[in-house]
């Protein structure tokens, strides 16, 4: 009921952020990874090459979001949203018409850097803005565009693709955005929120410098949070299929074990909402890791078929616990005036670490280990982080809660 509540008195901004989450599927890379096969045969080139071209327009649009995403701090949101969302558009279309191997890039780097980057930020960043006491809450119906983007558009892109053609769904994708996304920015931003800002809040983060961030060490805990879960599950997932042949199991079961992830990360997106707002994102920040790790733990020792849909269940509880605690922190340590410009540092970090794992574990593999060495590894990182986040125990709350 709190939620429903908390909905219909924030309805306009609550279905901003959620409708701007689900689009950002879009950029997102279990979603591009359709049209991976298609341009490859099309356009002969190797698999190698691809993920190359993907990891360097990945690692290119962190670089442009580093700039480009603190100017939510101080532009009109309205404009700021349609803007990237035109950005994603002309993305889309330009891989549809695509005739070598530049436009490609350019449409990837574009679809990494709105959609994964721009449009996830944006959401983020104006929940955490507008909400204080309900933030955790706030965010948590939010983060739900995440999981239904991930249930809704794998099978039907992969429905469309097959009847209409690869090509042919970009062309609806980019008709998607711009016959509903667009509108309903325009819609729903059309009494000015910016209004809503309460401009008597003050707090340190009104001098905030680059300089500032990189001398705190409360930034780099957040950092290597905002790191880890991203970079191990990526790499995880990327690497599947070597997986499921190391444990022994089918990709049709591990497939399927998918559900446990969609599952622990739709109710955990829910849960830690409320939680957040009872005990606060900092607090919560060491334990968000543990069922992950408990995850980890048994894939290294069992190679039971059911461990994979518990592994990916307790995987999806960290990361939909992990999305709304990481952005909550952000908001509780330094403050909502320069939230835009502090987010996107840690976008950035988030989305160069995706950008890694998948090289860095192919090396792994292509030097003879096996997957063990990979979830060893992952172990130690995670009760490495696990530990650091305990020492996150000052922090100053500066927000506006919409009521």
């Amino acid at each position: 009921m709190d939620f429903i509540r908390l909905f219909l008195k924030n309805k306009r901004l609550l279905s901003f952020g959620f409708v701007l989450t689900f689009f950002s599927s879009f950029g997102q890379t279990f979603l591009i990874s359709l049209y991976v096969p298609k341009i490859i045969n099309e356009f002969q080139i190797t698999n190698s090459f691809f993920g190359g071209l993907y990891a360097l327009a990945t690692v290119g649009s962190s670089f442009i979001l580093v700039y480009v995403g603190k100017l939510i701090d101080n532009t009109d949101l309205k404009k700021y949203s349609i803007y990237s969302s035109i950005v994603l558009l002309i993305s889309c279309l330009l891989i549809a018409f695509s005739f070598d191997i530049i436009m490609i890039f350019l449409g990837l780097l574009g679809l990494r850097f709105a959609g994964q980057g721009l449009l996830s930020h944006i959401s983020n960043t104006t929940i955490s803005k507008y909400f204080d006491k309900t933030r955790g809450k706030a965010l948590s119906i939010t983060s739900l565009g995440y999981s239904s983007g991930e249930g809704f558009f794998p099978l039907l892109m992969s429905i469309v693709i097959f009847y209409f053609g690869w090509r042919n769904s970009l062309i609806i994708n980019s008709a998607a955005i711009g016959l509903f996304l667009i509108p309903f920015i325009w819609f729903v931003l059309s009494n000015n929120i910016n209004n809503g800002k309460n401009n008597e809040v003050q707090s340190a983060s009104e001098n905030f410098s680059r300089k500032f961030l990189l001398r705190d060490k409360r930034f780099y805990i957040i950092a290597a949070n905002a790191i880890t879960l991203p970079f191990l599950a990526t790499g995880l997932f990327f690497y599947q299929s070597a997986l499921a042949d190391y444990k022994g199991w089918s990709m049709e079961w591990l497939s399927f074990s998918f559900m446990g992830f969609a599952i622990g990360r739709t109710i955990f997106s829910l849960v830690s909402g409320q939680i957040i707002d009872k005990y606060s994102a900092v607090k919560l920040l060491p334990f968000y890791l543990l069922p992950f790790i408990i995850g980890l733990f048994l894939l290294l020792v069992s190679s039971n078929i059911y461990v994979a849909f518990i592994y990916l269940f307790l995987t999806g509880v960290s990361i939909g616990f992990g999305s709304t605690v990481k952005t909550a922190v952000i908001a509780e340590i330094y403050g909502i005036n320069n939230i835009g410009s502090i987010r996107s540092l840690f976008a950035t970090i988030m989305v160069l670490s995706t950008a890694l794992s998948p090289f860095l574990f192919g090396l792994i593999l292509d030097n003879g280990y096996n997957f063990s060495v990979i979830l060893i590894f992952g172990l130690l990182m995670v009760f490495g982080i696990i530990t650091l986040s305990t020492q996150l125990t000052s922090h100053s709350k500066y927000a506006v809660q919409i009521n």
